[in-house]
C-alpha cells in the first residue's frame, strides 16, 4: 500500500469545493463591502481601484463595479496626463478580462468607454484585438458590434469592411455575425435608388447566388437561409398608408394599414353642407383632432367625433373629404345607408418578380434532394407568401403541414402561421371590395385559428363569428373591433376574460362552451358594456345556473341571457 497515491472520494472532493467556493463567496462579499462603502462615503482612492481590478479580474461581468470603477477614473480627468496613463491600463486590464469572459457586455462597454476618452486611441491596435477575438470565435456579437463602433471612429472605408466580411464568411459559412455585419455595410456601398430592394438589383443578384452556394453546401445551418430574407424581405406591394375612412352619423373612424402617429392638424376632415334654410349660406365643418382606439401615439385607427347636424342640412347636398399628407380623399355615400366611406386600392408592384421565382425554383431544387429540410420549406413558404398567397393557398398550406410533422419543436409557431395566412386569404375579397355593405359581417368560426391577425381589418364589421378556434391568447386584439355589435366566441378554450378590451358597440356577446370559471370576470365585463343579450352556457360557471343569473341580473337586469340548453 505504500507509495500510492490516496485518490479523495466524490463526496470528499464535493466538500473540499464547497468550503473553497464558500471561503471565494465571504472574500467577495467583504470586498464588494469595501467599494460600496467608498463609493457611498465618496471616497474615489488608489485603494478603490485597486479593490475593483481584484474583483473584475475574477468576476468581469459585475456590471455595477465597472460603473464604480468609471466614477474613480473619471475623478482623474483634471489632470490629463495622469488620466491618459490610467486609461492605458485600463485597456490592459478590459484586454486581460477578456481572456476569461470575451462575451461580456459590460467589459466590452468599458473598453469603448476607454477608447471615447483617449485623445489618440490607438485605432490599429483595437481592430486588431478584434480579429484576434473573432479568429478565436467567429461569431462573438459583442465583438462584431465593437467593431462596428470602431471602424466610423477610425473611418475604416465600406468596401475594406465589406472586404473583412467576405473574408469571416469564406472561412465560415456558418458565420451568421459575419453575414449580418455584412448586411450593415451593403446598402451604404450598393443603395437602391427605386426603393424597392435593400441593396441595387446587381449587387442583390451577386449576393443571391452567395448565398444559394452557401445553402446547397449546408442546407441545415441558418445562417444563409435568414441572410437570404434579408436580400428578399420587402414588400412586393406598397400599399397606399390610409387604407379605410367611414363617417357614420356623428362619428368618424380612419384606419391605416400600418401603425400611424397623427399629430394635431395633420389629418384633416371638412365636411360641406347646404344648410335647410337656403337663405342661410353653405357651411364647412373641419375636425383636426383625433384620438387613436387604443390611445396608443402610433395606431392604425383612429376616430373622432363630429357634431350632430343632420337636422339642419339636406343630406344630399353634403360632401366629406379628408386631408393627409399633402393628399385629398372624397368620400361617397353609401347607397343603402347613411354611411360615408373611402377605401383606398392595394396596388400590387412586381408581383412576378423575377428574383422571388429564381430562388423559389432553387429551393424546389434543393427539396428534391433533401424533401424534410425545415429551413427549405419554411423560405418556400414565406416566398410563395411574397409572390402570391391566394395563388399558392394549398402548397403553403402542405409545406405548413410537413413542417408541423417534422419539427415538433416550433409546431405552435408554425400553426399560428397557418392561423395568419388563413385570416390574409378569407380578408382578400373584403380588402378588395369597395362596397360597405360588405362590411356588415364575416364568419371566421371554425377555421383552427391560434391567434387574431390584423384585427384593424375587421374593425368596421359589425357581426363578426370567430367561433371554434383557439383564440384564448388573442383576446387583447380584439381592441381593434370598434364597430362590432354582435361577437361569437363560442368554443375557444377561454379560461379568463382579463384581457378582453372595452368595445364600445357591442351588444351581443356569445362566450358558450368555454372554460371560464370566475363570475366576477363576467361581472366587469358587463359594467364595462352595455350589452343586450349574453350567452355563457356550457362553462364551469353555469354549473350553479341560479346563483350565477342572480348574480348578473343584479348588475344588468334587463340583460337577455341565453337560457336554453
Amino acid at each position: 500500500m505504500h507509495g500510492r497515491v490516496k485518490v479523495r472520494s466524490t463526496a470528499e472532493q464535493e466538500a473540499r469545493k464547497r468550503k473553497e467556493r464558500q471561503i471565494k463567496i465571504i472574500q467577495y462579499r467583504k470586498t464588494l463591502n469595501s467599494i460600496f462603502e467608498k463609493r457611498d462615503n465618496n471616497i474615489f482612492n488608489d485603494e478603490l481601484i485597486m479593490l475593483t481590478e481584484r474583483i473584475l479580474l475574477q468576476i468581469p461581468d459585475l456590471n455595477t463595479v465597472w460603473n464604480i470603477r468609471r466614477e474613480a477614473l473619471q475623478k482623474r480627468e483634471s489632470c490629463q496626463e495622469e488620466f491618459t496613463e490610467l486609461l492605458k491600463k485600463e485597456l490592459t486590464l478590459t484586454e486581460n478580462c477578456l481572456q476569461k469572459s470575451p462575451k461580456s457586455y459590460s467589459l466590452w462597454h468599458q473598453r469603448y468607454w476607454i477608447i471615447q476618452h483617449l485623445l489618440t486611441p490607438d485605432w490599429k491596435s483595437e481592430l486588431e484585438l478584434c480579429e484576434k477575438c473573432l479568429n478565436f470565435d467567429d461569431r462573438n456579437f459583442h465583438c462584431w458590434d465593437y467593431r462596428q463602433q470602431l471602424v466610423k471612429k477610425a473611418g475604416v472605408s465600406n468596401q475594406k469592411e465589406f472586404e473583412f466580411s467576405e473574408i469571416k464568411i469564406m472561412n465560415n459559412l456558418s458565420n451568421y455575425s459575419s453575414w449580418h455585419y455584412r448586411s450593415k455595410i451593403l446598402p451604404a456601398l450598393f443603395p437602391d435608388e427605386t426603393g424597392k430592394l435593400p441593396i441595387c438589383s446587381e449587387r442583390c443578384n451577386k449576393e443571391l447566388d452567395l448565398v444559394i452556394n452557401a445553402i446547397f453546401t449546408d442546407p441545415n445551418d441558418s445562417s444563409a437561409w435568414l441572410y437570404q430574407r434579408w436580400l428578399l424581405d420587402y414588400n412586393v406591394f406598397k400599399p397606399n398608408t390610409l387604407w379605410q375612412i367611414v363617417v357614420i352619423d356623428n362619428q368618424a373612424a380612419v384606419v391605416f394599414h400600418d401603425d400611424t402617429q397623427i399629430k394635431p392638424d395633420e389629418l384633416i376632415l371638412t365636411r360641406r353642407y347646404i344648410p335647410l334654410d337656403k337663405k342661410m349660406k353653405d357651411f364647412t365643418h373641419q375636425i383636426t383632432v383625433w384620438h387613436s382606439y387604443d390611445s396608443k401615439i402610433f395606431s392604425k385607427r383612429w376616430h373622432a367625433i363630429l357634431p350632430d347636424i343632420s337636422s339642419e342640412i339636406d343630406e344630399k347636398s353634403c360632401s366629406i373629404s379628408i386631408e393627409y399628407n399633402n393628399k385629398s380623399y372624397d368620400l361617397r355615400r353609401s347607397e343603402d345607408c347613411n354611411v360615408w366611406f373611402y377605401k383606398s386600392p392595394i396596388e400590387y408592384v412586381n408581383k412576378h418578380d423575377t428574383q422571388l421565382i429564381e430562388q423559389m425554383m432553387n429551393i424546389q431544387k434543393l427539396l428534391e434532394m433533401e424533401p424534410n429540410n425545415k429551413w427549405a420549406l419554411l423560405t418556400l413558404i414565406f416566398l410563395m407568401k411574397k409572390l402570391d398567397s391566394n395563388k399558392y393557398y394549398d402548397d403553403i398550406f402542405k409545406n405548413l403541414s410537413i413542417l408541423s410533422k417534422i419539427d415538433k419543436i416550433h409546431e405552435m409557431y408554425y400553426t399560428d402561421i397557418r392561423s395568419k395566412c388563413i385570416l390574409d386569404y378569407k380578408l382578400h375579397s373584403y380588402l378588395t371590395k369597395e362596397n360597405y355593405k360588405r362590411f356588415s359581417m364575416i364568419d371566421l368560426s371554425n377555421i383552427q385559428l391560434t391567434v387574431l391577425y390584423n384585427e384593424h381589418y375587421l374593425s368596421f364589421f359589425e357581426q363578426i363569428n370567430v367561433s371554434g378556434n383557439q383564440l384564448s391568447f388573442s383576446l387583447h386584439r380584439l381592441a381593434a373591433l370598434q364597430s362590432c355589435k354582435k361577437l361569437s366566441l363560442c368554443n375557444n378554450n377561454l379560461k379568463n376574460l382579463k384581457n378582453f378590451p372595452h368595445l364600445p358597440n357591442l351588444e351581443c356577446l356569445s362566450l358558450r362552451k368555454n372554460e371560464l370559471t370566475d363570475i366576477e370576470e363576467v361581472l366587469n365585463l358587463l359594467k364595462l358594456h352595455k350589452l343586450i343579450k349574453l350567452d355563457i352556457r356550457g362553462n364551469p360557471i353555469w354549473a350553479n345556473k341560479s346563483e350565477t343569473i342572480s348574480k348578473i341580473f343584479n348588475v344588468t337586469p334587463n340583460l337577455i341571457l341565453e337560457l336554453e340548453k
